[in-house]
């Protein structure tokens, strides 16, 4: 009986270190809201970058109306979102934005739940960039 016990012992650690080891073996992810001083510094040092990229999250047609120069689009209203987004390079850096905000902070949450390693949210979307006089393009 004592070998038995000493045996679950053992094997109870084993799985406690697999379970650590695999969870300290994933990269860490950074996530964080950023304001649009700090997001046209990111892109101005970006701009050459190709592993940087602006993922803006609004409809085809808000995103025509004026966009952020550069900005891929993929509307986070579409069925196939999530879809769309896991086949991206989880690896690059993601700046990502909508109108407001409030869009853009659920897209980062499916990017979260993904694995994507590096995700800045721009504060107050597309409506502050341009209230604080920052370029679009058409």
């Amino acid at each position: 009986m004592k070998k038995a016990g000493v045996l679950i012992l053992f094997l109870m650690f084993a799985l406690c270190m697999t379970v650590s080891y695999a969870q300290s073996s994933q990269p860490k992810q950074i996530v964080k809201m950023i304001n649009t001083v700090a997001s046209a510094e990111m892109i101005k040092k970006n701009l050459k970058n190709k592993n940087f990229v602006i993922l803006d999250v609004r409809t085809p047609k808000e995103y025509a109306e004026g966009h952020l120069a550069n900005a891929t689009n993929i509307d986070f209203n579409a069925i196939d979102f999530a879809e769309k987004v896991g086949k991206l390079d989880k690896s690059k850096t993601y700046l990502v934005y909508c109108r407001s905000g409030h869009r853009s902070a659920s897209a980062v949450e499916v990017m979260k739940t993904q694995l994507f390693q590096t995700i800045y949210n721009l504060d107050g979307g597309i409506t502050q960039w341009t209230t604080d006089k920052n370029p679009v393009v058409k």
